[in-house]
């Protein structure tokens, strides 16, 4: 670590112990909660008698954007009631007419063009943590969690909701069932609470408690809900029982006989509150088969893709295990370990009949939770099974297995406990045993971050070590990753330093991702942020970044370059953004040559990418961005176009496309090597993707989505070069053929009925086709017309899936029995 950056740390270490520079004068406010011996009816209309023990609801919202701390434009009033059973919320929205109130039907989670309303709660009151609980008026649910690492829309609760409209105002009603919060062991409660408001024709979004945007963090800026005594978190058990059945159809080829398959399959998620604070979730037997399909692309770089996560269990409730970046949900239960090596292993006359691109999940269990001291623990376990490629002998006509990956379990176990100003330190353990002579990795990870008491200055962290036993050759490998950051984090003027370490034999993507290691990166940035209006802008946001790059081992430079950026909304919600960046000098890249110690020298570049969309309360809305990119080496350029238009016809039905459009003339890249022969090629590369959307919602409960993607990229070689060993392009007499022509095709179309709160019957429709072909085929248009005659996959499944709250289904029982 240089001497400047140490300076500068120390320097920030005084900034950020030495002083308070800041203090919020805006005191949290405090609000009452009221104890009721009977519930209100959930349906909307706040005529229960219950909804009149509340003498002062909560009042007073203040504007988040687009006028920071001003007065919103219509009152809210919030009450808030609780038993032993459930927390109550009755909101009155006041508005001028009921044409007014913004009220688009979509899916779960998604508020579309809606007004909504919402609650947070920290139960803790850690400033950290927190429950969001939203409704449209539309009536549809939003739910989701806050954590350090941010917001979990992934997050689903069982709870109940009902909206109402009359001639003016809207109104709101929910029911939170305790077992849906986690919260502490004690008679007297103390939470930090806010509530939301958003006015969508005006884009106005309010909030109780004000939220400042010169404060860093969310939760910390909380108001407090106190008056709920007495209440125990009742047994939380909950189980979702699942039946599924699937028709799957491959069309064949000519190599390729066309197949039919039918299965069914059951399983269940359970979900069991061990104590207070901890949970365990279990999948068993898990069925991912409706997930949205991937975004596959053509892949000509050294780097793996990463792939979000689409499964649920996997999504949610993972945030204590992704502390610090090293658990990669998509390795359990993702490629095998030796999917490559299967055609190693072909004899002559054998071809490979199959090969699981995925292995089997057996099952998966997580333990999480929060104690009352703020400490919180995660434990994670996956089993999958053992797979094996198919190969069949041309001449006998026979065929074997090879196996393609052992029985493999994987461990994650995650500490993190909260500091006071929304800070944290966190520690983290991933594990992958795999069952033979396979090696095992282990990692050891940690993560932390300290901030001044008004939050605007921190310093923070995080490192590694990576261990695995039992390689190939006997070895034992270790290596380790760690970086350091101080940071001005709140006010106008906002800056961080960082310093960034991996060492060359560090790995941790067994459980893991990461794109490359052997790498040390100082940056640097400083912006500055407007967030009220002026003149011809609702907020303004700046930045300008700095990074130096070198390789770990041997420590040579890599690569320099800045970035300048500029966002921000106009006083019409139009939302812009320009950026400019450049590598003013030549790069040395030690990945692209896929060889050690090798290197290919690029060339300095700039860069301009601008973005533009219209005010999204418009019922069309379009994006466009453009991005253009000069290289200092002959005709070497690349531009990028894309077009995001979407139309909302009603509040039912909406449709949206994605297009781009990029080119690369004269790309650079590696083509093939043989011993310590590297051979790059210049190519010209064109991609379009297309992306088509169509929702249909029938209410609040029901609806359909329709998702088209085919994507498109060509590669075609002009000529070829040797590289040279101080890393030019020298004269090659290669022949090889390295054209890639890659077409990927999708369509995940979805019916889903919510019958009952967290309780679905799903019917999925999903189409696959995918080629990829070592000849150019030009033209868009022709690859489309060639769709038609590839083989394709597709599947028909129904999903039937039930949600049984035990608190919820007791409270139902004896409510049925007083009524008897």
């Amino acid at each position: 670590m240089s001497k400047t950056f140490i300076a500068l740390l120390a320097f920030s270490f005084f900034m950020l112990f030495g002083v308070n520079v800041y203090a919020n004068d805006d005191f949290p406010k405090d609000f009452f909660a009221t104890r009721i011996n009977s519930s209100p009816k959930i349906d909307g209309i706040l005529d229960d008698e219950v909804w009149q023990h509340v003498l002062c609801p909560a009042s007073g919202f203040t504007q988040r954007s687009p006028n920071p701390g001003k007065a919103p434009s219509a009152p809210t009033e919030v009450s808030v009631l609780y038993d032993n059973s459930s927390i109550y919320i009755g909101a009155v929205l006041y508005d001028v007419s009921a044409d007014s109130i913004m009220r688009e039907f979509t899916s779960r989670d998604y508020s579309g063009f809606s007004d909504v309303f919402g609650v947070y709660f920290d139960t803790y009151d850690d400033d950290i943590n927190a429950f969001e609980f939203i409704v449209s008026a539309a009536g549809v649910q939003f739910d989701r969690r806050w954590t350090a690492m941010g917001s979990d829309r992934s997050w689903n609760a069982g709870w109940l909701s009902a909206v109402s409209i009359d001639e003016t105002n809207w109104y709101v009603e929910m029911e939170i069932p305790l077992s849906a919060l986690r919260f502490p062991k004690t008679p007297i409660q103390e939470w930090g609470v806010n509530f939301r408001r958003t006015i969508r024709r005006k884009n106005e979004h309010n909030y109780w408690n004000k939220i400042d945007p010169q404060v860093n963090g969310f939760v910390n800026q909380f108001g407090r809900l106190s008056g709920i005594t007495n209440i125990k978190s009742p047994i939380r058990l909950s189980v979702s029982p699942y039946l599924s059945t699937y028709v799957d159809h491959y069309t064949g080829d000519a190599e390729n006989p066309s197949q039919l398959n039918k299965r069914i399959n059951g399983g269940m998620d359970l979900r069991y509150g061990i104590n207070d604070a901890f949970t365990l979730d279990m999948i068993l037997v898990p069925d991912f088969g409706q997930v949205v399909s991937d975004n596959k692309v053509l892949n000509l770089s050294p780097f793996e893709v990463q792939f979000n996560e689409n499964r649920q269990f996997f999504k949610e409730g993972t945030e204590l295990f992704e502390k610090g970046g090293y658990f990669y949900s998509r390795r359990v239960g993702g490629k095998p370990l030796l999917y490559d090596n299967v055609d190693d292993d072909l004899g002559k006359n054998e071809e490979v009949l199959s090969n699981p691109q995925e292995s089997s999940l057996i099952n998966a269990t997580k333990i999480s939770g929060r104690t009352s001291k703020g400490l919180g623990l995660g434990v994670f376990n996956g089993l999958t099974r053992e797979m094996h490629a198919v190969i069949k002998d041309n001449e006998t006509g026979e065929s074997r297995k090879v196996l393609s990956d052992p029985l493999t379990n994987y461990n994650v176990i995650a500490l993190d406990q909260n500091l006071k100003n929304n800070s944290y330190i966190s520690f983290v353990n991933t594990n992958v045993i795999r069952q033979g002579a396979y090696y095992d990795a282990n990692l050891t990870g940690t993560a932390f971050r300290l901030a001044n008491k008004g939050n605007r200055y921190a310093v923070y962290g995080r490192g590694a070590i990576s261990q695995k036993y039992g390689l190939d050759d006997g070895r034992n490998e270790f290596g380790h990753s760690y970086s350091l950051s101080v940071a001005k984090t709140g006010g106008n003027l906002r800056a961080s330093l960082t310093n960034y370490v991996e060492s060359d034999t560090f790995d941790p993507n067994d459980l893991g991702f990461l794109r490359a290691n052997n790498e040390i990166r100082t940056s640097a940035n400083i912006g500055y942020n407007i967030y009220e209006p002026f003149w011809q802008f609702l907020d303004l946001y700046t930045d300008l970044d700095f990074t130096y790059s070198r390789l770990y081992e041997p420590s040579v430079f890599t690569n320099f370059n800045m970035e300048a950026r500029v966002r921000g909304t106009l006083s019409n919600f139009m939302d812009f953004s320009f950026n400019y960046a450049a590598a003013p000098t030549k790069r040395y890249d030690y990945f692209e040559p896929r060889v050690d110690g090798r290197y290919i020298v690029e060339p300095s570049y700039n860069q301009l990418r601008f973005y533009l969309r219209s005010d999204n309360r418009n019922r069309f809305v379009i994006g466009s961005s453009v991005s253009y990119t000069d290289y200092d080496f002959e005709d070497q350029e690349s531009l990028y176009l894309s077009l995001s238009p979407s139309i909302r016809i009603n509040n039912k039905l909406a449709f949206s496309t994605y297009l781009s459009l990029s080119n690369s003339q004269s790309n650079i890249g590696y083509a093939d090597h043989e011993d310590d022969l590297i051979t790059f090629g210049k190519r010209d590369i064109n991609t379009i993707n297309n992306i088509f959307n169509t929702k249909y919602t029938f209410n609040n409960k029901m609806g359909l989505t329709f998702r088209m993607r085919h994507y498109w990229s060509a590669a075609e070689y002009e000529e070829f070069y040797t590289l040279g060993e101080e890393g030019q392009l020298l004269d090659s007499d290669y022949s090889g053929n390295e054209d890639r022509n890659y077409n990927a095709f999708n369509i995940d179309m979805v019916y889903s009925y919510t019958f009952a709160p967290a309780s679905e019957i799903s019917i999925v429709w999903k189409n696959n086709i995918a080629s990829d072909e070592e000849f150019v085929r030009p033209g868009y248009l022709k690859n489309v017309e060639t769709l038609g005659n590839l083989p394709q996959s597709n599947s028909i499944s129904v999903r039937v899936l039930y949600f049984i709250d035990y608190s919820m289904l007791m409270k139902k029982l004896n409510a049925d029995k007083k009524i008897g």
